[in-house]
C-alpha cells in the first residue's frame, strides 16, 4: 500500500469525505479492518477563503505548495488535492515536489468519455464556473462542449457552497434550487452535470436526477485508491 499525501482543509467538510471514501476503499480492497495509509496536511480554510475572496492566487498557491512540501518531507508517494478550486495549484505543487499528483481533471475527463457525456453542465464555486483556469485545464483533457450557468445561477450555486455546505449545512430547498438550474440547462442540451466542487456531493447525487452526475469527489478518491492499493 502506498502512502497518500492528502492536501485538505478547503473545506474540512470535503476533506472528511475523502478520508471516509479512502478508508472504505481500503476495506473493500483488502478486507477485514484495513484502512488507508494517509498523511494529511490540512490547510486553514479561514486563510484560504480570504485569499479566494481577494483573488490573491499567488498567496493561495503558495499555501498549497507549502503543504505539498511538508507532505514530501513526510515521505508520501503521491499528492491528492481534495478540492476542485484548489487544483489551481496542482501544477505548482507537482513541480515544487517532483511527486506524482493524482489530478482530478484527468479522472473527470476519463469518466465523461466512458459515460459518453459530451455537453456537460459545469457547476462549482464561482471561480470554477467563471474563471479561466479550470475550464482551460479541462479543455486540455476533454474535447466536448461545456455549459456554464449564467451569472445569477452562479451566484446561487456559490451561495449554496460557500454559505452552507462548507459549514456542513445541507438544505432541501437549496437542493431544489440547484436541481432547477440543472434542469434548465438540460433543456438547453446538457447531457450531464459536473459536481465541480467537492462539497456538492453533500447535496446532490445520482438518486436526485437521471441526468449523469459526475461526482468529482467520489471519482477522485477512487482514482487515489487505485493508485495506492493497486488493482482495478
Amino acid at each position: 500500500m502506498k502512502l497518500l499525501g492528502l492536501i485538505g482543509g478547503v473545506s474540512p467538510e470535503a476533506t472528511a469525505i475523502y478520508y471516509r471514501l479512502l478508508n472504505e476503499a481500503a476495506r473493500a480492497r483488502f478486507g477485514g479492518q484495513h484502512s488507508a495509509n494517509i498523511l494529511l496536511y490540512a490547510l486553514d480554510y479561514g486563510v484560504m477563503i480570504r485569499h479566494y475572496d481577494n483573488r490573491d492566487w499567488d498567496a493561495f498557491i503558495a499555501e498549497v505548495v507549502k503543504g505539498a512540501k511538508h507532505l514530501k518531507a513526510g515521505g508520501v508517494d503521491a499528492l491528492v488535492i481534495s478540492s476542485n478550486t484548489t487544483h489551481v495549484a496542482a501544477d505548482a505543487a507537482h513541480e515544487a515536489t517532483g511527486l506524482p499528483l493524482i489530478h482530478m481533471l484527468d479522472v473527470l475527463a476519463d469518466e465523461m468519455r466512458a459515460r459518453g457525456v459530451k455537453r456537460p453542465l459545469l457547476t462549482g464555486t464561482p471561480v470554477v464556473m467563471s474563471g479561466d483556469h479550470y475550464r482551460r485545464a479541462l479543455g486540455k483533457r476533454f474535447a466536448g462542449d461545456v455549459f456554464v450557468p449564467d451569472a445569477d445561477e452562479q451566484a446561487t450555486i456559490g451561495r449554496i457552497i460557500l454559505d452552507e455546505l462548507v459549514d456542513g449545512i445541507v438544505r432541501d430547498e437549496s437542493r431544489e434550487e440547484y436541481l432547477g438550474i440543472i434542469n434548465r440547462w438540460r433543456s438547453e442540451g446538457a447531457d450531464g452535470v459536473i459536481l465541480g466542487c467537492t462539497e456538492l456531493c453533500m447535496i446532490l447525487n445520482q438518486s436526485h436526477t437521471d441526468l449523469p452526475v459526475l461526482d468529482t469527489t467520489a471519482l477522485h478518491a477512487a482514482a487515489a485508491a487505485r493508485y495506492a492499493f493497486g488493482g482495478a
